[in-house]
Formats: C-alpha cells, sequence, structure tokens
C-alpha cells in the first residue's frame, strides 16, 4: 500500500509538472520574468485614486473590463501586481501574505501622497490582502470595496470533505507535487467570458497555505476592521464562501458599511453579466 500511495504521489507530480511544462511554453515573460502586458499600471487623472488588488491565480488584467468604466467616472486607477503573480512558478511559491501586504501598503502610501482621497477595490484574494492591511491602519485608504471577498473558501467543487480539509490532508500526505492543478475555469454566467492574460491554472501549496493563514488572521481580529466599506456578493460564488463573507460584513464594526448581492454572477464578477 505505501509502494502504491508513493508511486500515485510521484506520478501525480509528474502530470502536474508535465501540464505546467506545456502551459509555460506559451508564456511570454519579459525581462524581469514577468508575463507580457501582465505589470502593473496606472491610468486616469482623477483627483481621488483607486487601488484595484487582484485575486489568487490571477493578474492585473482580470480589471480590463472595470478600469475604463472607473476611469470615465473619474477615477485615477492603481492596478497593482501582488508579489509572486505572472512570475515563474518558483517565484509565485516564494511569495507570503506579508509580502502582499506589504505590497498594499507601500501602494496606499504613494497613492496618498499625489491625490485628495485613495480607496481599495479587491476581488476574492485580494480582498483578503486589502482587510489583512487596513486592520491594523484603517485610514490608510478612506474606503475599500471587497469584490467577493476571501472570507473562507467554498467547498461547492470539493467532493466529500471541504476544500480545506483537502488541503490539510494532501500537506500531510503529498510529498512530490509543489502545485495543484485546478482544471476548471474562471467561475462565471456569461458564456462569452474567457481567460485573460496572466491568469493560471496551478496553485503552489505554499500560496494556499499561505491563503488559509491569512483568512484566519483577518478573522480573529475582524472586530478591529473599521475602514468604511462596500461589499459586493454573488449568492452563486463557487469559490468563496459567500455565507462566510456575509457574516464577516454583519460583525465588523466599520462604517459606514453597505452589502450588495448581485443576481447573475459567479465569483468573476468583476467580469460577468453584472460587472458595471
Amino acid at each position: 500500500l505505501v509502494a502504491l500511495f508513493l508511486i500515485g504521489d510521484f506520478g501525480y507530480s509528474r502530470y502536474v509538472a508535465a501540464k505546467h511544462a506545456a502551459w509555460e511554453s506559451t508564456i511570454e515573460r519579459d525581462a524581469n520574468g514577468v508575463t507580457v502586458d501582465c505589470a502593473a499600471y496606472t491610468t486616469g487623472d482623477g483627483d481621488d485614486a483607486l487601488l484595484l488588488v487582484h485575486g489568487v491565480n490571477s493578474s492585473p488584467r482580470c480589471w480590463d473590463v472595470m478600469v475604463p468604466a472607473l476611469v470615465d467616472a473619474g477615477y485615477t486607477c492603481r492596478v497593482m501586481r501582488l508579489p509572486g503573480f505572472c512570475e515563474p512558478l518558483e517565484n509565485y511559491a516564494a511569495a507570503d501574505r506579508n509580502r502582499w501586504q506589504q505590497a498594499v501598503a507601500e501602494e496606499l502610501v504613494a497613492l496618498r501622497g499625489t491625490h485628495q482621497r485613495v480607496g481599495v477595490v479587491a476581488h476574492s484574494l485580494g480582498g483578503a490582502v486589502a482587510v489583512g492591511t487596513l486592520l491594523p491602519d484603517p485610514d490608510a485608504a478612506e474606503f475599500v470595496a471587497l469584490l467577493a471577498p476571501a472570507v473562507e473558501v467554498s467547498s461547492a467543487r470539493s467532493p466529500l470533505l471541504k476544500t480545506r480539509t483537502w488541503h490539510t490532508i494532501a500537506g500531510r500526505l503529498l510529498w512530490c507535487p509543489s502545485a495543484t492543478y485546478s482544471p476548471f475555469g474562471i467561475d462565471v454566467h456569461d458564456p462569452t467570458v474567457g481567460t485573460y492574460p496572466g491568469r493560471t491554472p496551478f496553485t503552489p501549496r505554499t500560496v494556499i497555505d499561505q491563503l488559509f493563514m491569512l483568512l484566519d488572521e483577518n478573522n480573529h481580529r475582524r472586530d478591529a476592521f473599521r475602514t468604511p466599506m462596500l461589499m459586493v456578493l454573488t449568492k452563486a460564488d463557487r469559490v468563496i464562501e459567500w455565507q462566510a463573507a456575509a457574516t464577516f460584513f454583519e460583525q465588523v464594526p466599520a462604517s459606514p458599511k453597505r452589502v450588495v448581492y448581485l443576481s447573475n454572477s459567479g465569483h468573476e464578477l468583476i467580469r460577468d453579466y453584472d460587472w458595471r
């Protein structure tokens, strides 16, 4: 049995490695190792600035649909790239929640030096990073919009056991694979919505570890979250647990705060039918 398990463990690691090698052969990278056209950028010339923070396995390009509308509305948009994202897998695996939060904090300081008001617009993991950044410094931004924020991971696509339980089991039993491969596409209702540059189906196990640690830290300190907040959720979300996010919204002392539920979108609501 042990021999069979080790063979299966090694076989899965080779399967993921082969899939990743084939995928990587299609990726063009710049001199810094970042996927081409996935660098951070700033657009717009409004007096008020928005810092946009993407989610897990994502890139600044996830905001391509929303940014032009935000610029037309009069905002300056700073679309950041979290450390490690859109980089080779070994760099992605080396990133951690402290680096992500530090990067967001530094971006906010820079924007506050040049704009009247600064807000954060964050999706999925980006929402968790934004919460973690603002918990110790609620005045770092005038407001935050959390779009399908990661408060807890959904188990809608997880067979038999919860997603977190499977990750714990894998962490103790799997020795060879350093990353997982997801067969799922973008969680959207609009069938015309496809992938975008920088999005990857490969998640280093260390990144998943960091995600769960960040979620636990945020949940344990939720009583200290005071930044004025808008939260946008969809009950059809198959990536994050929307009920946990709704409970987080109810329990945090942020003021003012507002929650909005969308009716025709999946997790990738920033690109789905309801994005407007």
